[in-house]
């Protein structure tokens, strides 16, 4: 059997893009070891205490946390230090790791941070093995787009030289967004026949045993509020980059025009619940409701039993027009419900047909969309929601992209003739 070792700071269990990619390629016959931080980047808080925690998820399925230091909180200098210390950490137990799992056969560095990438290389070097550079979020370029940091930066300089070193080095780039290989195109040295997208996926089979099943049940509250009013539904991290505010904005533009039957249900949490509450209450948005995170299983509940799903985005061209690999999209589109979206840029809601995508930062554009697909007939809605359910099934099934990164391993590995 051969092993996989797959980098990646942030990753996580069930729902996270190399968990549910890990199921499916040990059916291809591969051994899966992911290095991920103990520290959580959500939570703001360790999960094991110790320097090095090691899990066997499933027989052949290893996760290894990594205490790394200090703890943060937002994205300061403490945050940088953090993914620092991860590369400090994967070489000082790195023979312990050898020791454990035995070497690997393709080693995965994975971004959010390019520091994963520098020691996924210095493993594939030493080894003498291919290395994958996979792109999940593109640095610098976030920071100077997203937070208005200067290129000439100390952090964007780092950086930059960080990821030039890595497309240089890789066997092949594996991005999440679609359109990635436009970015990438100005570095000379990059093949771009050796770029490959591989979006965030889903999978369906299980989705569908969950609402088939019908074993997972919901906090009564929500339920209750799901089936006492036609609801359209957000879930997720309540965040600056999900543009809540917009959608609270239309929520009280349809209670100022008299929709009163429509009712908004926010499912997540983050460090703007407060301040949504708050804004609730002060304004009297009585078709307003906020609830609690859920389970990824409940989130699909959830979804099954409201009318319409609800997501935004800010307006970033630079970063958006390159692909957008959104996990709530594809659980909103499997719903089978029709997607309201503010989004400027291509996006698969538009080009699936499974919902409507209004302008970024229109309020009033939204709350109109809101009200066509509540004039939508049930036969209406149904075939919006099929569209979308067909394009997550036959594009963004876990499935089928573990098939498509399979190739790709045996293509830097020398597999072809066995894959």
């Amino acid at each position: 059997m051969r092993t996989i070792w797959i980098l990646n700071h942030h990753s996580g269990l069930e729902g996270d893009r190399h968990y549910e990619l890990a199921k499916e390629l040990v059916k291809q016959n591969l051994q899966v070891v992911v290095f991920l931080s103990a520290y959580s980047h959500r939570g703001e808080r360790y999960l094991y205490e110790k320097p090095v925690t090691i899990r066997n998820v499933s027989p052949h399925i290893h996760y290894v946390w990594l205490r790394t230091a200090p703890t943060y909180h937002g994205n300061g200098s403490a945050r940088i230090l953090n993914m620092m210390d991860y590369s400090r950490l994967m070489r000082k137990y790195e023979a312990r790791f050898y020791q454990r799992f035995g070497v690997p056969d393709v080693v995965i560095g994975s971004s959010v941070h390019p520091f994963a990438w520098e020691s996924a290389y210095r493993i594939a070097k030493k080894k003498k093995i291919p290395f994958i550079c996979e792109i999940r979020d593109f640095w610098p370029l976030s920071f100077i787009e997203i937070y208005g940091w200067s290129k000439f930066h100390p952090i964007c300089l780092l950086f930059s030289l960080l990821e030039r070193r890595a497309y240089k080095r890789a066997d092949a780039i594996v991005t999440t967004m679609e359109r990635g290989w436009q970015y990438l195109k100005q570095f000379s040295y990059v093949n771009t026949e050796r770029v490959f997208w591989i979006p965030n996926g889903y999978h369906t089979k299980e989705i569908d045993q969950v609402l088939e099943k019908k074993e997972i049940s919901l906090p009564e509250e929500l339920e209750c509020y799901l089936q006492k009013h036609w609801c359209a539904v957000y879930t997720g991290s309540f965040v600056d980059s999900e543009c809540l505010p917009d959608m609270l904005d239309a929520a009280a533009y349809l209670q100022e025009h008299g929709m009163e039957e429509i009712h908004f249900a926010f499912i997540g949490d983050g460090c703007l619940r407060a301040e949504l509450e708050a804004r609730v209450e002060r304004e009297g948005l009585k078709n307003v409701c906020i609830f609690s995170r859920i389970e990824k299983s409940q989130v699909a509940v959830a979804l099954s039993k409201a009318k319409v799903c609800m997501a935004a985005l800010k307006d970033d061209r630079v970063l958006n027009d390159l692909g957008l690999s959104l996990n709530k999209l594809n659980d909103y589109l499997y719903s089978g419900n029709p997607t309201v979206f503010a989004c400027n840029s291509p996006n698969v809601v538009k080009d699936s047909g499974g919902g409507l995508v209004v302008p970024c930062n229109d309020p009033k554009a939204y709350a109109e969309a809101l009200i066509a697909v509540y004039h939508m007939s049930e036969k209406e809605r149904e075939s919006m929601g099929e569209k979308g359910r067909k394009v997550i099934r036959e594009q963004y099934n876990y499935a089928t992209l573990a098939k498509q990164y399979h190739k790709i391993l045996s293509l830097c590995a020398g597999w072809e003739e066995e894959a």
